[in-house]
């Protein structure tokens, strides 16, 4: 029962080790695998299958040849066919169709997409020192600006657009080194802090979108500016610690407008960033600000930047409410997406950060606690995982990098090791932000 020469729909119960599924006959979000395709490694994971799904597709291309072919015998068996599987595309011809930002976004999977056990942990913790004196020349950036603004003065558009670039390309050498230091925060100086982690996000999700470097960009210090408009708003109103009166959000809103204002006076400014920084608070619905649009008149880029802006700002403590997990996060931004930034980003957004993004604290099956470094694209449920506390509840001597998906590929005890459920860091004694200062020898952030 083939759909294409590619992917092939087949009842769960020809299902067996090696096939990779790509889509199931419900939403990811109602299992417990949710957004990622994965290839399957485990009885357990037959199981869940089996248990939720009647049919799901096949990818044939990034299934086992082994698995395939008895899934092939199988379904002859039962009188049904399969067609032949895509030969995968040559150097050459992968060169030819790739898109401009394609290289990029295969190439940021980075240290955390090697086949190993133990990544190589020096090289990373080099990366993620590197993307931390990068992230620091970021936020010093932001902080010139939003001060230049309250004295009356023009953005520095050169040495923002510098910092950008710079961050950019440890972005796209390993978003993961990039996305950890986002743990980085101090509900003190949300702004500054914010206005990074927004920039780094939304780098993370245009390279793996595949975006060329230019838009990214573009897009990049869009974000970075995105709230510099807030130099405007009452602290007190930014700061509130209740829910804010019809009066109050009218004023805040207008940040939105302000910030484009005093950008596009400070020099030539790309049209996108313009966009980002005024209509990062535009909604599909049409119930955003300050233009209430709706649908395909808010361009794709402005919904990136909302995107990381929303998350970020959910998974941020601030003086009115603690933070959200990042997982639950995530739940929330897939149930409201229809709405919102749309299915199709906001699922692309989950492949890209992971259904444990990095700085998810986590326990594994065999009750072991770790901290989620990062994923190779299509990880799904096995991330890299630094591991902090053993089994026994015991701190590890020495932390290491666990890859969950290689652990999973092998055989014996290890096999089963995979993540039971996310917690609160608070629940475990677990502080995520000293971890990720200490663990790569970081000073202030």
């Amino acid at each position: 029962m083939g759909e294409d020469s590619a992917k092939t729909t087949v009842p769960v119960d020809l299902l067996r080790w090696g096939l990779y599924v790509s889509e199931l006959d419900r939403p990811w979000i109602e299992t417990p695998f949710l957004f990622q395709g994965f290839r399957i490694v485990s009885d357990e994971e037959l199981r869940t299958l089996r248990e939720y799904c009647r049919v799901v597709v096949i990818e044939a291309e990034r299934s086992d040849a082994a698995a395939m072919e008895s899934l092939r015998a199988d379904l002859a068996q039962r009188g049904d066919d399969l067609p032949e599987p895509v030969s995968a595309p040559n150097a050459a011809t992968e060169a030819a169709v790739e898109g401009p930002g394609e290289r990029e976004r295969r190439k940021s999977a980075g240290v955390l997409s090697e086949d190993r056990l133990y990544p190589d942990r020096k090289r990373f913790g080099t990366l993620v020192r590197a993307a931390f004196v990068r992230r620091r020349q970021m936020r010093r950036a932001v902080e010139d600006a939003l001060e230049q603004v309250r004295m009356g003065r023009l953005v520095d558009l050169p040495k923002t657009r510098a910092a950008v670039e710079s961050v950019m390309d440890v972005v796209v050498e390993d978003a993961s080194a990039a996305l950890w230091l986002t743990n980085l925060r101090n509900r003190h100086e949300y702004t500054a802090i914010h206005s990074v982690n927004v920039c780094v996000l939304t780098l993370a999700l245009g390279v793996h979108l595949g975006l060329e470097r230019k838009l990214l960009e573009r897009l990049g210090l869009g974000a970075l500016l995105h709230d510099v408009g807030k130099v405007r708003t009452p602290p007190d109103l930014l700061d509130k610690p209740g829910p804010l009166t019809a009066a109050e959000f009218e004023i805040v809103k207008r940040h939105a407008q302000d910030g484009h204002d005093i950008v596009a006076r400070s020099g030539t400014v790309p049209t996108e960033a313009l966009e980002i920084i005024r209509l990062h608070h535009e909604r599909l619905s049409g119930q955003g600000y300050p233009s209430g649009l709706a649908g395909d008149d808010i361009p794709r880029h402005v919904r990136i930047a909302g995107l990381a802006d929303t998350y970020d700002a959910m998974t941020s403590d601030r003086a009115y409410r603690d933070a959200r997990a990042p997982d639950k996060a995530l739940h929330d931004l897939y149930r409201d997406a229809p709405n919102a930034f749309g299915v199709d980003l906001v699922q692309e957004f989950i492949r890209c950060l992971g259904i444990f993004p990095v700085g998810s604290a986590v326990e594994l099956d065999n009750d072991a606690v770790g901290v989620v470094v990062g994923a190779r694209p299509g990880g799904g449920l096995w991330p890299v995982v630094l591991m902090v506390r053993a089994p026994d509840g015991e701190p590890f001597r020495k932390r290491i990098l666990l890859n969950l998906a290689a652990a999973a590929q092998q055989h014996g005890e290890i096999s089963r090791r995979r993540i039971r459920r996310a917690v609160n860091p608070a629940s475990v004694a677990i502080d995520v932000a000293s971890i990720v200062a200490a663990e790569f020898g970081l000073g202030a952030a």
